[in-house]
């Protein structure tokens, strides 16, 4: 007798329901390494490996990463991006985000002038290709707006660890921003390839250089 509504193939409503779960897995991972082991490298290994066995399990090696926008689009944007983050955390950096207490509690994960040595190659090459993967290529289906959501809140882990209570909430609706930019970015190119380098030059390099202004 044929099988019909019994397959090996996983309903939409299956499929929604461990989409959903995979989204929330980054937080006890990033969790456990910041809270429980006091390791920033810890809880981004953690993470990288989170994405991309939830990018494995829904199917999303598939995507192309490469880009169609030319070089100097993707320049022009990374540079005005760095100077207006940069410019902003010169201007108001000790006012929102105090040297002294950012590097205390980078301090308490580990996070000192030695990490430079991993961080920007993790967070030029490593973060924002698993992020895209695993954010955009198969979480993205859903929609940019939902993706920017569950991207965003989860950052609140990280923000909360290092910037004060009021400035938190202002950095994860940036975050949201962000994530909501890169998936409608996804959504026009039709490859994750431009997402992955305006992630990695636009977004995740200020982020370097205000930690290295911070440390200096």
């Amino acid at each position: 007798m044929p099988t019909t509504a019994m397959s090996s193939t996983k309903t939409p409503n299956k499929r929604s329901s461990e989409a959903l779960a995979l989204a929330l897995l980054p937080w006890p991972a990033v969790a456990a390494g910041l809270f429980l082991f006091h390791s920033a490298l810890l809880a981004f290994l953690l993470y990288a490996c989170v994405c991309l066995w939830g990018t494995w399990r829904l199917g999303g090696f598939a995507c192309s990463l490469k880009p169609k926008w030319p070089l100097r689009v993707h320049l022009g944007v990374a540079l005005a991006s760095n100077i207006v983050l940069v410019g902003l955390y010169q201007l108001l950096g000790k006012w929102l985000l105090p040297t002294e207490l950012l590097n205390e509690r980078l301090a308490t994960v580990g996070i000192t002038p030695a990490s430079f040595g991993w961080l920007f190659p993790y967070f030029l090459i490593g973060n924002p290709l698993v992020e895209e993967l695993f954010w955009r290529g198969v979480l993205g289906k859903r929609g940019p707006f939902y993706t920017a959501i569950l991207f965003g809140a989860w950052h609140s882990l990280p923000i909360f660890l290092i910037a004060p209570l009021w400035v938190a909430p202002l950095a994860i609706l940036g975050i949201m921003a962000i994530g909501f930019a890169l998936g409608e970015v996804v959504e026009r190119t039709k490859t994750l390839g431009d997402a992955i380098l305006l992630h990695a030059l636009a977004a995740d390099l200020p982020l370097l250089i205000i930690l290295w202004i911070a440390h200096h």
